[in-house]
């Protein structure tokens, strides 16, 4: 079974994507200029996490309400996440809670499912995803 993982306080969230933001700053850059191109707020963004490219263990999805406002996450984990009907209906919910209308999503793994700072030190590599260090 795979249980959401709860949405962190607003400072934390915000510190997160801004390293997400310049982790994946190619995906990220993709990611506004499809969000860019539909212009039908609120926008939904789905994105995998692995130990490396191939295992999705975390989904992440995002709601954007407007360009310029603060994001509402949630977080499901799993070794089974992409086939869990549990996982799939909530993030419907999720989605539907916030009325988004289109979803942009990543096309495969974009990197670890551990976050830093959370479940390692920060300024440190995942000691669990050796693969993502390499990259």
């Amino acid at each position: 079974m795979v249980t959401p993982v709860d949405a962190r306080d607003e400072a934390m969230l915000q510190s997160q994507l801004r390293k997400l933001m310049t982790k994946h700053t190619t995906l990220i850059t993709q990611l506004r200029k499809a969000i860019e191109l539909k212009k039908n707020y609120p926008i939904g963004v789905l994105a995998y996490y692995g130990p490396d490219d191939q295992t999705i263990t975390k989904i992440v999805a995002i709601a954007m309400p407007t360009k310029d406002a603060v994001p509402t996450l949630q977080r499901w984990q799993g070794t089974d996440v992409t086939t869990d009907p549990q996982a799939a209906t909530e993030i419907g919910q999720f989605f539907q809670k916030h009325q988004v209308s289109e979803v942009v999503m990543t096309e495969g793994v974009i990197g670890c499912p551990h976050e830093e700072g959370v479940d390692y030190p920060v300024d440190e590599e995942c000691p669990e995803c050796p693969f993502w260090a390499e990259m």
